[in-house]
């Protein structure tokens, strides 16, 4: 008897719902608040099917569990990239980048700057006096 097929979530960090703010606060001032009601349901629509075609995405070199997908309007120009990892039965969605922006560099600072702080957290835990490990 064959198995059931998981049924993958996608959910947005509250990362990414702030980059789909500012994604649409851009839209709006340079184009127009219509056309960014549309793109931000374009980015949405586009992400949430993920849920169907998660093997879509690619891995992120340096992350390895980390994927990306890139999405755009039209194959030319500019869109934007969603960033996610798999947490249990999510997909869940770290952050939007525009694809002009360097964003494996700003990913990587990021990641490298939240390692540091779960490291010095561990260590001051260590440190203090009443607590067992």
């Amino acid at each position: 008897m064959a198995g059931k097929s998981r049924k993958l979530t996608v959910t947005l960090s509250p990362k990414a719902l702030a980059a789909l703010d500012l994604i649409w606060d851009w839209n709006a001032k340079a184009y127009s608040i219509n056309h960014a009601h549309r793109y931000i349901a374009f980015l949405k629509e586009q992400t949430q099917r993920l849920e169907d075609e998660f093997f879509a995405g690619k891995a992120v070199r340096k992350h390895p569990n980390l994927c990306y997908i890139t999405i755009k309007l039209r194959r030319k120009g500019n869109g934007h990239v969603a960033v996610y990892e798999f947490v249990g039965d999510d997909i869940l969605v770290l952050n939007y980048f525009h694809t002009a922006q360097d964003w494996r560099t700003k990913l990587s600072c990021r990641t490298r700057r939240r390692r540091n702080r779960w490291m010095w957290r561990r260590a001051t835990a260590s440190a203090s006096p009443g607590r067992m490990i």
